[in-house]
């Protein structure tokens, strides 16, 4: 059948239309998110899309594990210290960030199938922020996992698991806090820079390289004289991130036992603040994408 329309012949070929509901922006979001977060931990991809998933699970899950085993075959004479942990976990989060978030804004670039994306109710701040809020959820589920293996298993391995409960209530915000901070800054900053290049290797190279270089920048304002380790610590986001968890959770290191550190408040500001930088850098790139 054919219609003519202002001498117009428009021809209906039989497709079946769409009948169903139109979810319109936040149905948009929600798919741009779940899509995201499952292509984080390699979801309905090949095998090797989950090789660095589990890898970093492992990595991190296996050392606590061990520490839970020590502590209990102690009888708790050997403390679960949580920011010797984390210290050795956060280069383990900048790899998962790394490898993962350029599939979610590389990719798409790459394969140009932004105009298929950014069409009627997606915008591109809906697409940017969606994007976001999958390497972050992506990032809290790792970074959360270690911490509340330790949290759970601290209070199972216990004498009088009742009375470890109610002491350890007080250890429930500090672990929601280290993780959801671990991962608004280093799923940002790496979100960022994944969304710099179309290209996957650059990506994942930018986001370790500028980690590497804020450490080595870090480091090498300690050699200076003048130059105090509280001021070179804020200049790496894992340092400053590490002494946030000794802070949080009540434990020292050599150099807290020399000079007092910052306070608390400092380290949270921080890192909101370095997390708010890589979010607005990831929206002024997806805005100037070319599509």
């Amino acid at each position: 059948m054919s219609t003519v329309v202002n001498d117009t012949t428009i021809h209906d070929l039989g497709y079946r239309r769409y009948e169903g509901a139109r979810e319109g922006v936040r149905g948009a979001w929600r798919v741009l998110f779940a899509q995201g977060f499952r292509a984080m931990f390699g979801i309905g991809r090949p095998l090797k899309s989950k090789a660095v998933p589990a890898f970093v699970l492992a990595a991190t899950m296996l050392p606590c594990l061990a520490t839970l085993a020590a502590s209990s075959a102690t009888k708790g004479q050997l403390p679960i210290m949580y920011g010797n942990l984390i210290e050795s976990q956060l280069i383990l989060f900048v790899l998962f960030a790394a490898a993962q978030a350029p599939e979610l804004l590389s990719h798409d670039q790459q394969h140009r199938v932004l105009p298929l994306i950014l069409t009627r109710d997606v915008t591109r701040d809906v697409y940017a922020s969606a994007r976001l809020a999958a390497v972050w959820c992506a990032l809290l589920v790792v970074s959360a996992a270690p911490l509340l293996l330790l949290y759970i298993g601290e209070i199972g391995i216990a004498v009088d698991p009742a009375a470890a409960f109610t002491k350890m209530g007080t250890k429930a915000g500090p672990v929601l806090m280290q993780a959801t901070l671990t991962a608004w800054v280093i799923g940002a900053i790496g979100a960022a820079m994944a969304s710099m290049t179309a290209r996957r290797a650059y990506a994942t190279a930018s986001v370790i390289g500028l980690f590497l270089v804020a450490t080595a920048v870090s480091i090498g304002l300690d050699d200076l004289a003048g130059v105090s380790a509280d001021v070179s610590g804020f200049v790496d986001p894992l340092r400053s991130l590490h002494k946030m968890s000794l802070i949080l959770f009540g434990e020292k290191n050599r150099a807290m036992d020399l000079a007092a550190p910052p306070p608390l408040w400092m380290f949270v500001a921080l890192a909101l603040a370095l997390g708010a930088v890589g979010a607005i850098a990831t929206c002024w790139r997806v805005r100037r994408v070319r599509v």
